[in-house]
């Protein structure tokens, strides 16, 4: 009974150590669409943006090119993190709260936001919203995921 029990803690223990280290990898997404999200969770309308988001265990760095050629910058601090994603990324999610601040034509503004990267059967989608208007949900449907050191 004992060795049953001991087997049982270490499977657990492990699957807890391997995914707190999926969740402290430093990535850089790109995008392939970003569109709004309507309050029922389906797709809406597309946004006509590019996106590179780069994640790591404690901040989130997202250069977002407009079409009128203007960028925006959001970079932000994780003040929590909730982690239930595969070591491979291909299943689970992970959910922050951030700290952001957004810059956009040297106009800077603070804002609490909502990051969620979500994966299943192996494709990545990263929602965001400001955490006082969920209804402001957008996705970024993810084409690449590139480790970075």
């Amino acid at each position: 009974m004992k060795k049953v029990l001991l087997m049982v803690s270490l499977l657990v223990l492990t699957g807890i150590v391997a995914t707190a280290q999926s969740c402290d990898k430093k990535y850089k997404l790109k995008t392939e669409r970003i569109f709004s999200v309507q309050e029922d969770g389906s797709e809406g309308e597309e946004v006509p943006l590019t996106a590179e988001i780069t994640i790591s265990k404690d901040s989130l760095i997202m250069s977002l090119a407009l079409p009128d050629g203007n960028a925006m910058d959001l970079t932000g601090k994780h003040t929590s993190t909730d982690c239930k994603m595969n070591a491979d990324y291909t299943e689970g999610t992970i959910e922050w709260k951030t700290d952001a601040e957004i810059n956009q034509g040297g106009q800077v503004k603070q804002n609490k936001m909502i990051f969620k990267l979500e994966a299943k059967g192996g494709k990545l989608k990263l929602y965001g919203y400001p955490e006082d208007s969920p209804a402001e949900k957008i996705c970024f449907q993810i084409k690449e995921k590139e480790d970075v050191k």
